[in-house]
């Protein structure tokens, strides 16, 4: 078998992850989106009292709000790793997300656009992904 197949990954699945980690992987990759007051938000790193700070800070700018609020670093979501990850790991997830979150967010809400993006911090925070209207 193939290093890295599809099969090799599934009996890695097999092997080493309970349906607990796969939900709780899937809650990543197909987020609940909440709308407040117009910025639309992941729904895992919401709290009242954060989206204030946000107007606050970005001066009621919706793009800015959403934007910063729906950061997610891979490093602090993978933070418990015990083991060295390669960082070419943490980019393909990111990619995945990416276009899982973009895929979410069009069926979601077909009538809105959305720019999901992609990138790799330049201080060191590593691969992040994030999401606003456009």
């Amino acid at each position: 078998m193939e290093q890295g197949s599809a099969h090799d990954k599934l009996a890695y699945i097999a092997r080493n992850c309970s349906p607990y980690t796969s939900l709780a992987f899937c809650t990543l990759l197909f987020p609940t989106i909440i709308v407040v007051d117009g910025c639309f938000l992941l729904e895992f790193y919401y709290t009242e009292s954060n989206f204030l700070d946000a107007c606050k800070n970005y001066n009621n700018d919706k793009r800015k709000i959403e934007e910063n609020m729906n950061n997610t670093f891979l490093y602090e979501v993978f933070e418990c790793l015990g083991e060295k990850v390669s960082d070419m790991v943490f980019e393909e997830i990111g990619k995945i997300v990416r276009l899982s979150w973009d895929m979410v967010l069009k069926q979601t809400f077909p009538e809105r656009e959305f720019a999901v993006k992609y990138f790799h911090d330049e201080q060191d925070y590593g691969p992040v992904v994030t999401f606003c209207q456009k």
